[in-house]
């Protein structure tokens, strides 16, 4: 059972949105640096590899797409249990007290 106050509770909830918009933040800006920069990764690698083989920068290539994606994805999962869209009944009921 928990035996947090009120008080404790809102602090709680308040550092976890605190978390989620600064890891939003962070999110959007690696995003942007990252995706801004592909061409010139891509071209790096392909100047200074002994033999840039044709699939080998596909694959980074996708690689530096899959950063994002799966990030975001990891950002809308804390952003639903931050925002409290995946709690079941039993928590619910308890927080709502």
């Amino acid at each position: 059972m928990d035996r947090s106050t009120p008080l404790e509770r809102a602090k709680q909830k308040v550092n976890a949105i605190k978390r989620f918009y600064h890891h939003l933040a962070l999110f959007f800006f690696l995003s942007a640096v990252l995706l801004a920069s592909k061409g010139g990764l891509v071209e790096w690698v392909k100047e200074n590899s002994a033999n840039p083989d044709k699939e080998f920068l596909k694959w980074v290539d996708w690689n530096i797409l899959a950063i994002p994606i799966i990030w975001g994805a990891v950002i809308v999962v804390q952003g639903c249990y931050t925002f409290g869209f995946f709690l079941d009944d039993k928590r619910r009921s308890t927080t709502n007290n």
